[in-house]
Formats: structure tokens, C-alpha cells, sequence
């Protein structure tokens, strides 16, 4: 997995100088307009293969069943290789979903203050694309994680508000749960409540159902 990554690592900087080069001879030979949209298009397939090769070799490595030790090493150089690209590819198609992936490998990590960081920051730059409800989600999770479950429950609202997303009944199980835990009952019934309503023959529901069972 280490290795592999080095690779890419490697690769995006190679190719980072490529560019440095090719704009000044663009430029000098009159060919500007047409050599920046061919290379933003290349650019653009580059990230998204250095992403699909990321996860498919942080996916071997657990899949591999080796020691928790060696997945964590394996996350940390994950990380360290979307780092790499959030950085050095802030306008390609790609650029949320390394975002969102590097929050995901934080939170693995139980590194809960940097995956919270990177959903908050996916939500500031990319708050209409079809990643954001599931990017609040991990967001509420993450806050659950610490703690923060007032924090947590309006990431799990907000999904329930939007209302046209496939997430709205798990997020008012999520909900609910959370303000199981802040101790406000009537809340938390309202929320499982609403889960019952939404998706009555769901793995939420069922939870729900039973989670008021147990408060009522």
C-alpha cells in the first residue's frame, strides 16, 4: 500500500512540474486557450484515476486482514496521499470527493477534529452537490463520536428538512438516537416517530420501533 501510494505520490508531482513547463510553452507559442483545456481535461482523468488507485489499494490492504497496526499505517498514508492531491488539484470534478474521502479516512482514524474540518469544509465550497446530505451525515456522526450530540442533531435535522434525499429516515433514526442521549425524550420520540412514518419497513424503523418501546 506504502509503496503504491509513494507512486502516486510521485506521479502528481512529475506531472505537476509537466504543467509548470507546458504553460510557459504554451504561452510562448500562441496555443493558449486550446492547451489549457486539453490539460484540464487530462488533469482532471489523472485525479480521478489516482483516487480510484487509492482506494483500491486501501481497500486491498483491509481486505488482506492484516494487523491494526498495518491498516492504520496503510489509512495514515491514504491520507497523506489525498492531502497531497486537495492540494495540489483544488478545481478538478474530483476535488470533493477527495475532500470527502480524506474526512472519511480521518474518521477511521478516530481523528475526529480533522474529519470534521474536512465535511465542514466539502459543505463551504461544495454545499449543492449530490455528496453534500451524505457529507452532514458523516459530519453528525463525527460530532456523535466527540460528544457533541446538539451539534450532531442539526446535521441529522437539516437532512430531515431538506426532505428530498435518500437519507431522511435513517437521519431521523440518527436524530433521534442523539436526543436519546441529550436526555430529551419527547424529542427523541417525535424523531422516531417520524422514521416509522417515512420508511415503515426499514432497518430504521425497526430500531425506531424499538428504541420507543423501550422511552415511552
Amino acid at each position: 500500500m506504502k509503496e503504491a501510494t509513494v507512486n502516486i505520490l510521485k506521479t502528481l508531482n512529475k506531472y505537476k512540474v509537466y504543467i509548470g513547463i507546458g504553460v510557459g510553452v504554451a504561452i510562448a507559442a500562441g496555443g493558449g486557450t486550446a492547451f489549457f483545456t486539453t490539460e484540464k481535461a487530462r488533469k482532471t482523468e489523472v485525479a480521478w484515476q489516482n483516487l480510484w488507485k487509492i482506494n483500491n489499494d486501501l481497500a486491498m490492504t483491509v481486505q488482506q486482514g492484516k494487523d491494526e497496526k498495518d491498516k492504520t499505517a496503510a489509512l495514515s498514508t491514504a491520507a497523506d496521499a489525498y492531502k497531497y492531491m486537495k492540494d495540489t488539484i483544488p478545481s478538478s470534478s474530483a476535488a470533493p470527493w477527495v475532500v470527502f474521502e480524506l474526512g472519511n479516512i480521518y474518521y477511521r482514524l478516530k481523528n475526529y477534529d480533522d474529519a470534521i474540518r474536512m465535511y465542514n469544509d466539502f459543505l463551504e465550497k461544495y454545499s449543492s452537490h449530490s455528496l453534500a446530505p451524505i457529507v452532514k451525515q458523516s459530519l453528525g456522526y463525527a460530532y456523535e463520536e466527540k460528544g457533541l450530540f446538539q451539534e450532531a442533531v442539526k446535521q441529522f435535522e437539516d437532512i430531515v428538512v431538506a426532505g428530498n434525499n435518500f437519507l431522511v429516515a435513517q437521519g431521523s433514526w440518527d436524530a433521534g438516537r442523539c436526543y436519546e442521549k441529550l436526555g430529551q425524550t419527547t424529542d427523541a420520540i417525535r424523531s422516531y416517530t417520524k422514521a416509522l412514518e417515512l420508511s415503515p419497513n426499514s432497518n430504521w424503523a425497526t430500531m425506531a420501533q424499538y428504541r420507543l418501546s423501550v422511552i415511552r
